[in-house]
């Protein structure tokens, strides 16, 4: 049986909608025992009795044997505590074979560029690197597996890490105010790391990742719902009252920038472009034993993918990826969020 997804390239596109429409419901659907059990796991008295406790434990027990951080390093960690985020480039890290990073992403660049430009992906704000154009270019994906990335979330989390794979995101220059361009915070851990790599020039008009800063941030987790999302007119609003001065950092850089965030713990939003397309690849890490394991799986290799994955790594990098195989509890059993960006 075919997917919806490839039923659109059977049918009219003015059809498409109806299916969009319809896997959505789908999704939502599949994803009410993860949605239900967040909702579990947000509870104040069952959040602070049992999870947290449990948490607390697993980093003293780990602390004395998390990696030695050269200066460099230490500082990103030290930024990651105090803002949330820390910009760096990828010739500051250092990291072995960058440079084929970013000559593998170019034409994955290339390809979603000509997507968004087709009338099947018209009106699509964003759009998605698959699982057969990210295979097709392994070197990306072993690039989140450097030592150097591994060591700095590893100390930053205080945890052994589970690395999530990535997403590559073509971000078209619409100036519109939705999916991940709207301020939130995600739900997978405690603490997490995304590191963020531009792949073209992003300016204040190109989309740039943007943070919220840690006292306003700190107001708007007392004052929001948890996990609330709001559109960018609703923040100004809410903060208007409060009249800060300078609330968020907005990354800008030239291609190469990498960007060190906690997308879990600090409100964050890509800020939607509006003179120049954004391309831009997310490398996803969070604890090995994550709040809301259910909510991590977000890479878009199936499962069958990342086993194989694994399998042709060296020794001392397997189990990165296959982090869900050391989850204990119902976590672990509990079926992935289909929930996926809404880019419509």
């Amino acid at each position: 049986m075919k997917s919806l997804y490839q039923l659109r390239y059977l049918r009219p596109d003015n059809l498409y909608p109806l299916y969009y429409l319809a896997n959505k419901v789908g999704n939502k659907l599949l994803s009410l025992p993860s949605d239900i059990a967040c909702g579990f796991n947000s509870n104040d008295w069952f959040k602070k009795s049992i999870l947290l406790p449990r948490y607390q434990n697993l980093l003293n027990q780990h602390k004395e044997h998390l990696p030695k951080l050269d200066a460099d390093e230490l500082n990103i960690v030290e930024q990651l505590e105090q803002n949330g985020v820390c910009v760096t480039s990828l010739d500051a890290l250092s990291i072995p074979d960058s440079h084929k990073l970013l000559e593998a992403a170019q034409p994955i660049t290339n390809e979603l560029a000509q997507q968004s430009r087709s009338p099947s992906h018209l009106g699509k704000h964003t759009l998605m690197a698959n699982a057969d154009q990210l295979l097709a270019h392994p070197e990306i994906i072993r690039w989140g597996l450097s030592e150097r990335l591994l060591k700095i979330v590893e100390c930053y989390l205080g945890l052994p890490v589970g690395y999530g794979a990535l997403s590559f995101y073509y971000s078209v220059a619409d100036g519109r105010d939705a999916g991940p361009r709207i301020w939130h915070r995600d739900k997978e851990d405690w603490k997490m790391v995304k590191v963020a790599v531009y792949l073209n020039d992003v300016d204040e008009f190109g989309g740039p990742f943007q943070c919220i800063k840690a006292d306003v941030n700190k107001f708007l987790i007392a004052t929001l719902p948890p996990y609330k999302g709001l559109s960018n007119l609703e923040l100004e609003q809410l903060l208007k009252t409060n009249n800060p001065d300078d609330y968020l950092t907005s990354c800008i850089g030239k291609a190469g920038t990498v960007i060190f965030t906690d997308t879990s713990k600090y409100y964050h939003r890509g800020k939607p472009p509006s003179k120049s397309d954004r391309s831009a690849i997310f490398f996803h890490y969070f604890s090995y034993c994550p709040k809301n394991p259910f909510y991590c799986d977000r890479s878009p290799l199936s499962s069958k993918q990342i086993l194989e994955f694994d399998k042709q790594l060296p020794i001392h990098l397997q189990g990165y990826l296959t982090w869900r195989e050391k989850c204990s509890g119902l976590g672990r059993y509990i079926p992935k969020n289909q929930m996926k960006v809404d880019n419509w």
